[in-house]
């Protein structure tokens, strides 16, 4: 009875600990140098209904230098210029991915299956939300006459996660994937829409059962995730979803 409720305090604790690291990561990550006001800007809608039924909030928007910050609770980070319509534009070249993380070397398969799947489930979104008439993924497919935007996007942090771990303290956190991705947008060289977004076993089934499932399929979970996430505020704000109040 006693090595039972040794080995109960045991992983109570290891899972506690566990949480606290992870909110620690995730507030110093959350930092926001682009955030120079706080008052939220009057009149803007930040309701929308999806086109599937979805109910979404883009998050309230606030003076930012020469743009507006939302406070999208899906995003860490969220910008985007002033006096930019993405109606104007007929399409998007989302470039091939970058990435600055540092992980370890039985972890750079799936780091390059990430940094493709990011591109290919972006374009696939974007083209099904209808937010540009043409969504490239190579500079060859760009028609001269377009009026275009770049969206590059960055991994900045990457683990791929262990199912051993989250066998145990995988419902706090532990073992489960993580993906840190920054992207910006611009027109030539000007910047129109910046993020930042990180997803760690974002779904019920990664944290109820991801012990069973495998690093890669839970990464797939948080790219879908994300991108979802992305292109339903890309979709908002080209008017392609109704205003709610």
């Amino acid at each position: 009875m006693k090595t039972l409720r040794f080995a109960l305090d045991f992983f109570t604790l290891i899972g506690a600990l566990v949480l606290i690291g992870t909110g620690c990561a995730t507030t110093e990550n959350s930092s926001s140098p682009e955030q120079t006001s706080t008052a939220a800007t009057p009149g803007l809608p930040f309701k929308y209904k999806t086109d599937d039924g979805r109910n979404i909030e883009i998050g309230r928007a606030s003076t930012s230098g020469d743009g507006l910050q939302y406070k999208n609770r899906h995003m860490e980070k969220c910008w985007m210029a002033n006096g930019v319509n993405l109606a104007d534009y007929d399409t998007l070249y989302i470039a091939p991915t970058l990435s600055t993380a540092k992980f370890q070397p039985d972890e750079a398969r799936l780091h390059e299956l990430s940094k493709e799947s990011l591109v290919r489930d972006l374009a696939a979104s974007l083209r099904e939300k209808r937010v540009f008439a043409n969504v490239v993924t190579s500079q060859s497919e760009i028609k001269p006459s377009a009026r275009t935007l770049t969206l590059e996007n960055t991994i900045l942090q990457y683990s791929k996660g262990g199912g051993a771990a989250r066998y145990w303290v995988g419902l706090y956190g532990g073992g489960q994937p993580v993906l840190r991705v920054q992207g910006k947008m611009t027109d030539a060289a000007k910047p129109v829409f910046t993020f930042e977004a990180q997803r760690s076993g974002t779904s019920a089934g990664a944290r109820m059962t991801g012990a069973f499932m495998k690093d890669e399929d839970i990464q797939k979970e948080d790219i879908r995730s994300l991108v979802i996430d992305l292109t339903d505020f890309l979709a908002a704000k080209a008017g392609k979803y109704q205003v709610r109040n």
